[in-house]
């Protein structure tokens, strides 16, 4: 999974300190309710693997510090993680250049104009973890609900490539290393080979858990949507509503063979992000030219509705997009019309969502209204600390503007347990967000 290309973009100085583990109140054990915790997984995407500033990367705890091992300290259970070492698969991070704060991307095999501060992955990623181990955190950055479970040759030979291994020929792979899945981060499951795939509802099947939190469905829009609405690979299309809920309901099925207990979380509104509302024309301040669409010729100018992307920011200072001649790729923009097939996609799968898991007695948390509180454009308080949700100093997302940093990740893991403890009795604690790292300053 190839995440957005942000780079060299000035903010001010905020610093975050201090990340600590979660906590109990010692005269307090956590009480269960009517839920078993005794084996707790988590099944998610990206935002449930731990990732920040477009990276898995573990050197502060950031990846240990995902949303479900924050819970899983509080039930007071064992959860174990596939951690990466260090830099992991290579991330986003920030610099002090010129007198001034900058971000630097992270290191792209396919370009030539890397800056000598760009991170590359950590040679352990490539071997990180052990096939054999039984992990509790089963979330895949870049999974979508239509690969959890394949019903034809076609889906399950795709799936085997984006998560398994690399192609027959080898001609697609990841940060251009032979016999690479397109997505390395599921590399802690065996996905069988290309000859004989194994599915991913397998191994939740075979966790036997007792309990869960899903929080799938933000990959299945997400890829579109950084993609500028194109779709530029099998893995960045829209999936089918239709298909979503059919391959939902197989995953809410198999967990209901051992699962007394669990919440599945809604889809965010992800076009509130900042990775969408940071590059504006107010900001700009001048008239940007886009190319509307992937599949039209039309070339106009920006209007305020159009969403220019964050990674569009240094295309804009090379002088892309000042001139009707040389317009923003529509890669770099998700235009007005495609805002609305987004909005109205995601309303549309919260609604499969929320259908599903209530069939199924399973509690169900609204991300879709937490995040657009978040995302108001008001401040709002933490633990005694302030935050807004703009990008870099607004204190609640990371490096690349769509995922959280740790803080951000414990608030999220705040709103589980609250309706954890609302729906089975628990009596869960929640933790102080102001003990975990925001974003890591020069």
């Amino acid at each position: 999974m190839k995440l957005s290309k942000l780079t060299y973009i000035s903010v001010a100085i905020l610093t975050f300190a201090s990340c600590t583990k979660t906590e109990f109140d010692p005269y307090e054990a956590p009480d269960s309710g009517s839920a078993d915790f005794s084996n707790y997984i988590s099944i998610g995407s990206s935002f449930t693997q731990g990732f920040q500033d477009g990276g898995l990367h573990n050197e502060f705890q950031q990846q240990e510090n995902s949303y479900p091992a924050i819970i899983a300290a509080q039930m007071g259970v064992s959860f174990k993680q596939p951690l990466v070492t260090g830099a992991g698969s290579g991330y986003m991070h920030l610099a002090f250049l010129n007198e001034k704060i900058e971000v630097i991307k992270a290191y792209d095999c396919q370009e030539n104009d890397n800056h000598p501060l760009a991170i590359n992955y950590d040679p352990s990623f490539l071997t990180w973890t052990n096939q054999t181990t039984a992990y509790n955190n089963l979330a895949i950055g870049g999974l979508n609900v239509r690969n959890v479970i394949s019903f034809n040759t076609t889906d399950a030979i795709t799936n085997y490539i984006l998560f398994g291994g690399s192609t027959p020929s080898g001609q697609l792979a990841w940060n251009c290393v032979a016999g690479e899945p397109i997505s390395p981060y599921g590399r802690f499951l065996n996905f069988g080979s290309i000859s004989n795939p194994v599915d991913y509802i397998e191994h939740v099947k075979s966790s036997k858990a007792t309990f869960f939190t899903c929080w799938l469905g933000v990959h299945d829009v997400m890829g579109w949507a950084n993609a500028g609405g194109d779709d530029v690979s099998g893995s960045s299309i829209l999936t089918p509503v239709a298909s979503f809920r059919t391959k939902y309901d197989a995953l809410l099925d198999t967990l209901k063979l051992t699962a007394s207990g669990g919440v599945c979380a809604t889809v965010h509104d992800i076009t509130e992000a900042p990775f969408f509302n940071t590059v504006t024309l107010e900001v700009l301040g001048k008239d940007i030219w886009i190319k509307e669409g992937a599949d039209t010729n039309i070339i106009r100018k920006a209007v305020k509705e159009d969403l220019l992307l964050l990674s569009s920011s240094s295309l804009i200072k090379e002088g892309k997009g000042l001139t009707m001649q040389d317009p923003l790729p529509h890669q770099q923009v998700l235009d007005k019309d495609e805002v609305i097939i987004v909005k109205n996609y995601i309303n549309a799968i919260n609604a499969e969502i929320r259908a599903s898991a209530q069939a199924r007695a399973y509690a169900v948390l609204d991300m879709y209204q937490f995040m657009k509180t978040l995302n108001s454009g008001n401040e709002f308080n933490f633990d005694g600390i302030n935050f807004t949700t703009e990008f870099i100093k607004g204190g609640f997302y990371s490096v690349d503007g769509i995922h959280p940093n740790s803080r951000g990740y414990a608030m999220i893991a705040n709103e589980y347990m609250e309706v954890i403890n609302a729906s089975y009795g628990a009596n869960l604690k929640p933790v102080a967000v102001s003990n975990y790292r925001g974003i890591t300053f020069p």
